[in-house]
C-alpha cells in the first residue's frame, strides 16, 4: 500500500500553478534545488534532498544538461555495445530517467534493432557472451550489464526493454527506470539544470573494482 506519488518532475508536469516540489526546494527550502536516489533490491533504497552521499557511490559524476524541462530528459550521442558506438542516434536519441518506472523503455524501431543485434537466445545458451549495452554521454558511456537488460528465469531469457512511443515535443525518448537506476546513483541538480550519474555502491569494495567497465 502506498499514499500517493511525489512527483519531482519540472512544472509542466505540476497539477496546478504554483505548486512544484523541485523548484520550491531550489528557491524556499534551503536544498538548492538538488537531489538524488539511491535504488536497491533490499529495503535501503533512499531519496537525499540536498545532494547526495558519498558513500553511495564508486565512481566520478558524470553530467548531462537536461533538454527537455519536463522530464528529466537528457540527450545520448550513441548507443553502444561492450563500448563501441552502433551509429543508432543519429544525436537524436533522448533519455528521461524515471523514479517511477519499474523497467527499461525505448523507441519501438530502436528497440527491435537493439533486441536483433542483442541476439539473445530464449534458452539462455549464449547468455555469458551477451554483451554491456551502453549509452554514450560525450566521451563516457553508462554500460548495464546482461542481469541489468534481461530478463533470465528458469523458463528462459528475454530482452526487457520495452517498446514505447512517445510522440513529440517529447519524444522519441528512452525511459531509465529500476533497471538503470539499481545500476547507477542519478543525481538532479535544478539550478544547472543537468542529471548526474555515478555508479551505485552497493557491494563496497566490490564495486569501485567493476566501477571502470561501467562508466
Amino acid at each position: 500500500p502506498f499514499d500517493g506519488i511525489m512527483g519531482l518532475g519540472f512544472k509542466d508536469l505540476s497539477m496546478g500553478d504554483g505548486f512544484n516540489i523541485v523548484d520550491g526546494l531550489e528557491s524556499r527550502a534551503g536544498a538548492g534545488g538538488v537531489f538524488s536516489f539511491f535504488v536497491s533490491d533490499g529495503d535501503d533504497s533512499e531519496v537525499t534532498f540536498g545532494g547526495y552521499r558519498p558513500e553511495r557511490i564508486a565512481s566520478d559524476i558524470v553530467w548531462a544538461p537536461v533538454k527537455v524541462e519536463s522530464w528529466w530528459q537528457v540527450a545520448i550521442d550513441d548507443i553502444t555495445f561492450n563500448n563501441v558506438p552502433k551509429s543508432l542516434c543519429g544525436g537524436k536519441c533522448q533519455v528521461a530517467v524515471d523514479t517511477g518506472t519499474s523497467m527499461l523503455a525505448g523507441p519501438s524501431d530502436l528497440v527491435d534493432k537493439l533486441s536483433s543485434m542483442v541476439d539473445a537466445k530464449e534458452d539462455c545458451s549464449n547468455f555469458d557472451e551477451l554483451p554491456t549495452l551502453g549509452f554514450q554521454i560525450g566521451d563516457t558511456v553508462l554500460n548495464l550489464r546482461p542481469d541489468d537488460y534481461m530478463d533470465k528465469s528458469p523458463s528462459g531469457c528475454s530482452f526487457s526493454l520495452m517498446a514505447l512511443d512517445v510522440p513529440p515535443p517529447k519524444g522519441p525518448v528512452f525511459i531509465f527506470g529500476d533497471p538503470f537506476l539499481r545500476r547507477f546513483v542519478t543525481i538532479y541538480d535544478r539550478s544547472k539544470p543537468a542529471v548526474g550519474f555515478a555508479v551505485a555502491r552497493h557491494n563496497g569494495a566490490a564495486d569501485e573494482a567493476a566501477a571502470s567497465s561501467l562508466i
